[in-house]
């Protein structure tokens, strides 16, 4: 499966909204993995989402809203 990775700046319950950092092509759970490796290697100052592949367009618009978050355990 194909997930897309974001960094988090509104969250609503299971709804986050944010910019696209990139795609994660595995499991939910490496996916989730991947996520707190990029929240590591940030010092943790951001919050990165797992969710539902993007397409390309959302992509380069570079902010999506309303997105429902896979990862709930946050």
């Amino acid at each position: 499966m194909v997930f897309s990775l974001i960094n988090v700046i509104e969250k609503s319950g299971p709804l986050v909204s944010g910019s696209w950092i990139q795609d994660h092509i595995g499991s939910l759970a490496s996916a989730i993995t991947r996520a707190r490796e990029l929240e590591a290697a940030n010092s943790n100052k951001i919050d990165v989402a797992v969710v539902v592949e993007l397409s390309s367009t959302t992509q380069a618009i570079g902010y999506s809203t309303n997105l429902t978050r896979l990862d709930i355990d946050s």
